[in-house]
């Protein structure tokens, strides 16, 4: 197949089909028109099902040949044995883009791969392109539309772009990630990878003005030296996060009957990783703390941290975390060691010489947010970006207090909150609103030194 240049009509659609629809919201044709309508999505939608006058108040054609306006983007909700011919009719409405949901194909094995190449056969040599099989569909928060997890809420727009091979990890991405702030620009479910693949999609996200992080979950790489090539390409310009699972033998053979992957050597694939520069996650965990912390609007210009806690514990663990993964404490300048003394003296309890770490041991109930704020000035001033512990009130006026610091010095700050089942809410706010928030101070260090390394890598090229 040739290259695609320009995947804009993808996910910026002025028109949708959904083929195999229905007024069934239990079906997956149902849930993907209900989804559109919910969700607020602004173009032309068209069902389509020969056994379905309507879905949810809007007309169904018999077959997608049948639609009165060009198509920009199809979504297939068929079995899998009807698929091709469907996909047939698609390439003769000139179709743009179409999304195979429909499992049953490569991942089952010769007589699915059979029907998975008819598809193929079908849009070689026409302009249509494909997504999929096997695959959930796309997020994208500017053009309203959200088939991934049918009745999540589709967030503000941001930075964050993600492309996954599962549908469980992508699903969880949508969901942990509003759950914790992030905002995204485009997510896309790539499936069995038939056609369009991860390396077209890094491509293209790495010339996207909306995008800042590229992150991927990948089981299998269908173009290995393509891969690299582009995930090298796209590491001068923005950080790729890279989850690449399939890194044991049992791993190995779930992904073939998952996706139909092969899914390599991993002690190579680390080898040569380490090469593009890109950043690799271990598990969902890590691939979710990965992406709020590099969706942060700054980056660090060198290691040296402010570790500054209300809390004795946090300190001492977040001093622990900064030597394990590299970064640097440095002991704050006397005359530093003083403008704190000065700030802290009579509004909080005795505190240990304020030299870096910083225990607070316990904010003032009065203007919490002044005081680290204040601290943070200091500190910031003979480091490069910080980390704070704190048991305040994680709200918008903390939020604001916070960003302020940061676009006033240019520096990041991470947050760690005293209680995390008591904050959730507040640090998706400041998360939100580029203040990266984390369950420990262990967690948030680990993700700044891969921060700080990414960034350092990119100033020295």
């Amino acid at each position: 197949m040739t290259r695609v240049p320009d995947l804009d009509r993808l996910f910026s659609p002025d028109s949708i089909a959904v083929i195999g629809a229905s007024d069934d919201r239990r079906k997956a044709g149902g849930r993907f028109v209900k989804g559109l309508i919910d969700g607020g999505y602004k173009g032309d939608i068209y069902p389509v099902n020969p056994n379905t006058p309507e879905a949810f108040g809007l007309k169904a054609y018999q077959t997608v040949i049948d639609l009165p306006d060009d198509i920009d983007l199809a979504i297939v909700a068929v079995p899998a044995r009807t698929a091709p011919a469907v996909v047939a009719d698609c390439c003769r409405k000139r179709v743009r883009f179409v999304i195979v949901h429909s499992a049953g194909f490569a991942e089952l094995g010769a007589e699915g791969k059979a029907l998975q190449e008819e598809m193929l056969r079908c849009i070689r040599g026409r302009n249509t392109r494909l997504i999929g099989p096997n695959c959930m569909g796309i997020y994208v928060s500017k053009s309203r539309i959200n088939n991934i997890v049918y009745g999540s809420p589709i967030c503000d727009p941001g930075s964050v772009a993600f492309v996954g091979q599962s549908g469980w990890v992508t699903e969880n991405v949508v969901v942990l990630g509003r759950e914790r702030g992030l905002r995204f620009s485009k997510i896309v479910s790539i499936g069995n990878q038939s056609d369009l693949t991860i390396e077209d999609m890094i491509d293209y996200l790495a010339e996207d003005s909306d995008t800042r992080v590229i992150a991927l979950y990948a089981e299998g790489i269908k173009r290995g030296g393509d891969f690299f090539k582009i995930v090298r390409k796209a590491g001068q310009k923005k950080p790729v996060i890279v989850w690449k699972s399939g890194r044991s033998a049992i791993g190995a053979r779930s992904a073939s009957s998952h996706t139909g992957s092969l899914a390599g050597d991993a002690a190579v694939f680390d080898a040569v990783a380490e090469q593009t520069g890109m950043i690799q996650a271990r598990d969902l965990d890590e691939l979710m703390d990965f992406m709020v912390g590099f969706s942060c609007p700054v980056y660090p210009k060198g290691k040296r941290i402010a570790l500054l806690c209300e809390s004795g514990g946090g300190a001492v663990s977040g001093g622990d975390a900064a030597e394990k993964y590299g970064l640097e404490l440095p002991t704050l300048s006397p005359g530093a060691q003083k403008k704190l003394v000065d700030i802290l003296t009579g509004r909080v309890p005795p505190f240990a010489p304020p030299r870096n770490p910083v225990d607070l041991v316990w904010g003032p109930a009065d203007n919490p947010g002044g005081l680290f704020t204040a601290c943070g000035r200091v500190m910031l001033s003979e480091t490069d970006a910080a980390v704070m512990l704190n048991y305040q009130r994680f709200d918008e006026t903390l939020s604001g207090r916070m960003a302020d610091l940061r676009n006033e010095t240019g520096k990041p700050i991470f947050i760690v909150p005293g209680y995390v089942t008591m904050n959730r809410s507040g640090m998706a706010t400041l998360t939100g609103n580029g203040l990266p928030c984390f369950d420990t101070p262990a967690r948030a260090t680990k993700v700044l030194s891969e921060v700080v390394r990414y960034s350092l890598r990119v100033r020295q090229r």
